[in-house]
Formats: C-alpha cells, structure tokens, sequence
C-alpha cells in the first residue's frame, strides 16, 4: 500500500468508496479496485525510475511544482469517462496529467497500460481512463508536498524511490521485471534483497530526511482515500476475507522522530511505538533480560481469521528488521494472543500461525532464524476484558520478548 502511501491509506478505508467510478465505467467495483491500486503502484515505480535522469525530473518536478492544490474527484472521473461536461480548469488538469504520464511511462505506456488492464479484469478503455484519474491526483498530491516541506528535485525524486520499495508486489505481475529501482541517492545497507526502511548517513554531507516519506503519505491521503476499499486486497478476492480485525483503543503513538542507531543509520520510527520501547531495553546496559518484559507491536494487521498480514505491517516489521541488524546479538521470542472468542483449538493454531508469519517476514529481510523463535497462546494471557469489543480487540495481538542482548 505499500508501502508508506498505501499503508496510511487503509487505516482510513471506511470512508472510501470506488462505487461512482466503477458506475460511470461500467466495470465491476473489485476491478476498479485492483485496477487504480496497480495504477497507482505503477505510476509511483514509474516515476521512481525515473529519478535518476535529471532531464526527465526536471519536467516532472515543474509538472508538480504548478498542480493545483486540490482537485474535484467527481468532476475528473466525470471528465475522463466522457459522462459530464469538461470544466476548463479539468481539461488543463488532465492535459497536464497526460503530460506528466508520458514522462513516467515513456514508451512503455501502451504496454504498461495494457497489464493494468488484464491484471485487474478491466476493458482496455477502462484502464486508460482509471491511470488517466491516477496522474492527475499523484501530480497534485506531490505538488503539495513539494510546496509545503520546500522539496528541491532531489529530495522529491528521494521520496518517490523510497515509496517505491515497499509497492512492487502491487504492480501487474508481468510488469514488476520492469520496475527495477535505481540506487537511492544516499546508499542504504545491502541487508537483504529486500529494503529496510533504513538509511545510511555519509558523512560529512547532511542526509536527507527520511521522514519525508510520512509527510508524502500524510499528504496523499485527502487525494487518493478513493481509490480503494476494503474489497481490493489480491489475496482476499471474497469481501469477508479482506476485511481485517478492528484496533480499537490503539495508543497514542507521539509524533514519528529520526532516531540514529550505530553504523550510521537513521530510523524513522514513533516516540511511543514499539520499536523505541524495544530499543530503550537494548541500548540501556543497566536494563536485563526477563521472561516478564513483552512488547507489543502496535502497527501490525492481519485479514480477518487469517495469518495473512495486510500490507501496512511491512512498516513495523522492516523497522523491527533494522533494529535487529544493527544489534546483531539481540534475540526475539514472538507471541501470538486471540481473544476468547470462538473454539478455543482454533484461536491456538491462528495464534501460531501468525507468529510464525511474523518471523518468516523478519528472516526473509535477512534476519537469522537462530535468532528468532515463535509461539501461539491462543486466548491465554489477555491484555483486556474479553467482554467488551475494545477489549477483545487488545488481546488478539502479536508480542515481541527480548530473549538475549
């Protein structure tokens, strides 16, 4: 989502609804839905790509840098259906966005246009028109970043590779071979195939912040909440099976802060989340391990009665990756909780099997299996009342016990 964009975006999805699009194009809503989020991962990787050639970003940062700052939805899905009158205003937008297509795709549009069809089910017309939406509210959104946090070109095509990492499982399957990403303009570590969200400081020259991408996603949300609901997910194609278990009651995470580990590596974590609880026990020397001190994640999410993990987990399981890379001596146990609801056989085997999926994520970033262990406790050790929802919804968790440091 996929992620930092994506993952913002479904923290928000009982608002969003693709039914107005979907009617104006004829096309089923669960096609729609999978055709603007493999637009949008499309786009984004696109543009990615493109960050490298100075040329290129500079007509696009120029394209960005005059986007207006708010676009009327309706008014653009009504113009590039051809089912309204075209303001003069919309038909610049959509001029521009065609523009701002062009530079990302290049030739390949043709091609990339059609896999987003065929990957989602949709008319071709359809697809053009969907991705023909997309660009428009992309270049707005990012138009906005770049005025509000005063991005040069390079922090922009910065922030456009880093939301690229965690989205390319979202791209048409025959597409992804295409999406290859360039080095990002300040090297991250090579820990594993796939990228953590961390970054390296050279020094001397200042890095970039990487908490640009947080004020990317936070700005993309107005624009793009439409794009999906709670139907699009490709591993869940039947409506209950995409729906996931409610965060009632959820912390209060403070403000996300750059927290610097050894080697020179900057983490863009929450004050209060559970990576900077975690790593308060491993940095303080006076503080031991026990059998008492867990930790709870507190940005994970599972698909309902699943141990399929939604794609805004990737966030918190790459930071709790970093950590465990840079100290390379620290052991986890991960445990799995339910609530009491349901056949008790059932919620200690769904407890296992998510903890089991949290330690197969963190080992395929690299992480050593000799370093990990899990274990399912069912309805055991509740956190809360199991008579209330909110309660229930504290108790079907995933925890984290330092082992050794």
């Amino acid at each position: 989502m996929a992620a930092s964009v994506f993952s913002s975006l479904y923290n928000l999805l009982d608002s969003c609804s693709i039914n107005e699009v979907a009617g104006r194009l004829g096309e089923p809503g669960q096609a729609v839905s999978r055709g603007l989020e493999s637009s949008t991962a499309s786009l984004i990787s696109s543009l990615a790509g493109r960050s490298t050639d100075s040329n290129t970003m500079s007509q696009i940062f120029d394209l960005v840098t005059h986007a207006p700052s708010d676009v009327n939805v309706s008014n653009l899905a009504s113009a590039v259906t051809g089912s309204g009158e075209v303001s003069a205003f919309t038909s610049s937008l959509l001029d521009s966005g065609r523009k701002f297509l062009s530079l990302a795709f290049g030739a390949n549009q043709s091609s990339i246009l059609d896999a987003i069809g065929r990957s989602a089910g949709l008319r071709s017309s359809s697809a053009t028109s969907l991705v023909s939406m997309v660009a428009p509210l992309l270049m707005t959104a990012l138009g906005r970043l770049v005025r509000s946090d005063r991005l040069t070109q390079g922090q922009l095509s910065s922030v456009l590779v880093y939301e690229s990492a965690g989205i390319q499982n979202l791209l048409p399957a025959e597409m992804q071979h295409r999406f290859e990403r360039p080095a990002p303009v300040e090297a991250t570590p090579d820990l594993n195939s796939r990228p953590l969200s961390i970054t390296t400081v050279p020094e001397p020259r200042p890095s970039l912040p990487t908490w640009l991408w947080l004020l990317a996603a936070l700005l993309l949300i107005p624009l793009l909440l439409w794009l999906f609901n709670r139907e699009h997910l490709r591993q869940a194609p039947q409506a209950t099976q995409a729906m996931t278990e409610p965060r009632l009651g959820a912390p209060d995470l403070g403000e996300f802060v750059v927290r610097r580990l050894p080697g020179n590596v900057n983490l863009n974590i929450p004050q209060l989340g559970v990576e900077s609880r975690l790593l308060a026990l491993i940095q303080d020397p006076s503080k031991n391990v026990d059998e008492v001190t867990w930790f709870d994640f507190d940005r994970l999410l599972f698909n309902k009665d699943s141990a399929q993990l939604r794609p805004e987990s990737e966030e918190q399981l790459r930071n709790i990756a970093a950590i465990l890379t840079v100290y390379p001596d620290v052991h986890i146990k991960v445990g799995g909780y339910t609530d009491n609801t349901g056949d008790p056989q059932a919620n200690l085997k769904l407890s296992q099997d998510r903890s089991n999926r949290v330690v197969a994520e963190l080992t395929s970033f690299g992480i050593e299996p000799d370093r990990l262990e899990s274990q399912g406790y069912g309805d055991e050790h509740s956190a809360a009342d199991n008579s209330t929802e909110e309660g229930r919804a504290r108790n079907r968790r995933i925890s984290m016990l330092v082992t050794q440091k």
